[in-house]
């Protein structure tokens, strides 16, 4: 079985004093992995103090000691647990054989595949060899579950009442408004920011006049850049309607400018869902692009 060993991070000095480890992770909003990725760090000793810095500046990830859930990599030689990246498809069965879970780690699960041994080991007072320690790694990950289910509940509700409910009317404004925003009203534009507008789409959709059906939607982060959203076909489906260009995925900045041929362009996960871009004309040219290659189309040349 793979057993992680963790190199302690090494100090820096400041101002005469050793500086603390810094974990990285991405900023805008942020998701139960990379909390959870940051939080099991923090409870072995070599990061209790660690500072958590959230970024998507290559320099600032880089002077970290440990990243997770951005920056494209997986090496855990150097600290490094993202999985978003195209060629990433680690599963713990394929990086510990023998256990048999095949879902692709996220990068809380990279985090617990490499140091939970240690982890385990720390807060039950024995060594990593001790039989005890595997049997509660492969029973931990339920455990915690349920330690988190309470407070995610009280989330869940403060987030129906002050987000959810108040999207509805945002979502509306941007239907009405879908024809100015291109002409084939396939694309809606969320005017301020990002909301949570899936449920609020397909229900509104389906009364709209002319009907359509939409396949992006755009909006600004909160670092003030674009986001193009492709429209999942069902209101939980991983698949979309239409999902930005294969050639396009995985990919980010200059070399997703040149495949793509659209200058300004940030990122396109690796599933095509959702990409990124600097400006407004950029994230709609993105959408468009994508309308333009739709399958059974005519194929316009550049």
């Amino acid at each position: 079985m793979l057993r992680a060993e963790p190199v302690p991070p090494p100090k820096r000095p400041r101002g005469g004093l050793m500086a603390p480890a810094r974990i990285g992770t991405h900023d805008g909003t942020f998701h139960c992995d990379e909390a959870l990725a940051c939080a099991l760090l923090r409870l072995l000793p070599e990061y209790r103090d660690a500072e958590i810095v959230r970024t998507r500046d290559p320099e600032k990830l880089a002077a970290c000691d440990v990243v997770v859930d951005v920056g494209g990599e997986y090496d855990p030689q150097r600290h490094r647990y993202d999985h978003h990246q195209r060629s990433f498809t680690e599963t713990m069965s394929s990086l510990s054989p023998g256990k048999r879970w095949q879902t692709k780690l996220s990068s809380a699960g990279l985090v617990y595949l490499h140091f939970g041994h240690k982890l385990l080991a720390q807060l039950l007072g024995t060594s990593e060899e001790d039989s005890m320690v595997g049997t509660i790694y492969d029973k931990a990950g339920f455990q915690r579950a349920m330690d988190l289910v309470r407070e995610e509940f009280l989330q869940r509700v403060d987030f129906y009442q002050h987000s959810w409910l108040p999207a509805r009317a945002l979502v509306q404004e941007a239907l009405a408004q879908r024809f100015q925003v291109d002409p084939s009203g396939e694309i809606v534009e969320l005017a301020k920011g990002g909301c949570p507008w899936k449920e609020h789409l397909y229900h509104l959709e389906s009364g709209l006049s002319p009907p359509v059906t939409v396949a992006f939607v755009i909006y600004t982060d909160q670092a003030g850049q674009w986001r193009v959203q492709c429209v999942p076909k069902e209101p939980h489906s991983f698949q979309s309607r239409l999902p930005l260009p294969e050639p396009w995925r995985g990919l980010r900045d200059e070399a997703l400018d040149q495949v793509s041929g659209i200058p300004g362009c940030v990122f396109v996960h690796t599933s095509g869902f959702i990409g990124g871009h600097r400006t407004r004309e950029g994230a709609l040219s993105m959408a468009r692009a994508t309308l333009a290659q739709r399958p059974g189309l005519p194929q316009i040349p550049p």
